[in-house]
């Protein structure tokens, strides 16, 4: 009697990962970027407008009644406030998007690559405190690297290095920097006549001003070359992967 061997069944069909186009993503991302920065000007021209006022205010230049006129610091504070949220959450989902989806289009153009993070990893080394500012370098690195399969990436990987030593410079700047500016009161009467603090909060003023002049000094190059990192990495995979897409 001849045993039967049982049915085989078929090996699964491996299909493999396809890349996907990141051009428009990073556009966007870059742009995100671009408009915070724009607002947080906003912010510093509100910030400074506000200690000139005030300046004038406590020196008698001009009166309680013309100060209270004048002064934004309530309103238009919050509406840029409202518009900078939206803003930065948009941005930052936008930057993650384009990170997972740079990372894993650089591991189909360069599987000889040995990557250190795989994608998932690539998104969530971003998002942990303090801990990121280890991981951006190598991730972008390998990014930039991986989305250079038949040239030297190394000017774009010098990009990475320069934005990443500025951002961890900038990031102590602020934070040695903060207690040095300090924060005042000024207290009025119920028909809003100035009674004290006047020169301390106009100090205060200056400090806040001063304060986010610096940030945005000490971060702008940041946004600058992070910027111009999405461009070129996205220009490099998109002139790799514009051949094998679908006619």
């Amino acid at each position: 009697m001849t045993a039967v061997p049982p049915p085989v069944e078929p090996a699964p069909i491996v299909v493999p990962a396809r890349p996907r186009p990141i051009n428009g993503l990073g556009a966007a991302t870059g742009a995100l970027l671009v408009a915070c920065a724009l607002l947080f000007a906003l912010f510093l021209i509100d910030d400074w407008s506000n200690y000139r006022l005030l300046s004038d205010h406590v020196s008698g230049r001009i009166t309680d009644d013309a100060f209270w006129e004048q002064y934004s610091s309530g309103f238009g504070s919050l509406m840029l406030t409202l518009l900078m949220l939206p803003l930065i959450i948009a941005s930052s989902v936008t930057w993650l998007v384009w990170v997972h989806r740079a990372r894993t289009n650089a591991g189909i153009l360069s599987p000889q690559y040995r990557f250190r993070y795989s994608p998932g990893f690539s998104v969530g080394g971003m998002v942990v405190p303090f801990a990121n500012y280890w991981w951006f370098r190598p991730i972008l690195e390998d990014i930039c690297i991986g989305s250079s399969p038949h040239r030297p990436a190394d000017d774009t990987v010098r990009l990475v290095r320069t934005c990443w030593g500025i951002s961890i410079g900038a990031t102590l700047v602020s934070i040695f920097t903060q207690p040095l500016f300090s924060f005042h009161v000024l207290t009025y009467t119920p028909d809003g006549r100035l009674v004290d603090g006047g020169a301390d909060a106009v100090h205060g003023f200056f400090g806040v001003a001063l304060y986010n002049t610096l940030l945005a000094v000490v971060f702008t190059p940041t946004v600058a070359l992070l910027v111009m990192i999405i461009r070129r990495v996205s220009r490099q995979q998109t002139e790799l992967l514009s051949p094998a897409q679908p006619a």
